[in-house]
């Protein structure tokens, strides 16, 4: 995979507070690509989205009013696009879509 590439799923999974002025990286998927393969990494995110699922339900129980409850659901999107790059870059050879 190429740099622009993980760049590109990087930002699915990065932050910024309402400020604009602090990013948080949800994972860094550019230390994970290096370290493990393809499959390996699109294993990790989809349990980290599992866990994810369970937090939301446990926010839905106690307040749905719960503020906590956007910021889940907007990390569960974003690693969701992230596996889903992955998955496609993966299908495609390593060739950009």
């Amino acid at each position: 995979m190429s740099k622009q590439q993980i760049n590109y799923i990087q930002d699915f999974l990065t932050i910024f507070n309402e400020e604009g002025n602090k990013r948080h990286k949800i994972v860094n998927v550019e230390s994970l690509l290096k370290k493990h393969s393809p499959i390996a990494v699109i294993v990790f995110l989809e349990q980290l989205h599992r866990q994810y699922s369970k937090r939301l339900k446990r926010i839905i129980r106690r307040d749905i009013t719960s503020h906590r409850l956007n910021d889940v659901i907007a990390k569960k999107f974003r690693i969701k696009m992230a596996i889903n790059k992955i998955k496609n870059y993966s299908k495609q050879g390593g060739k950009t879509a």
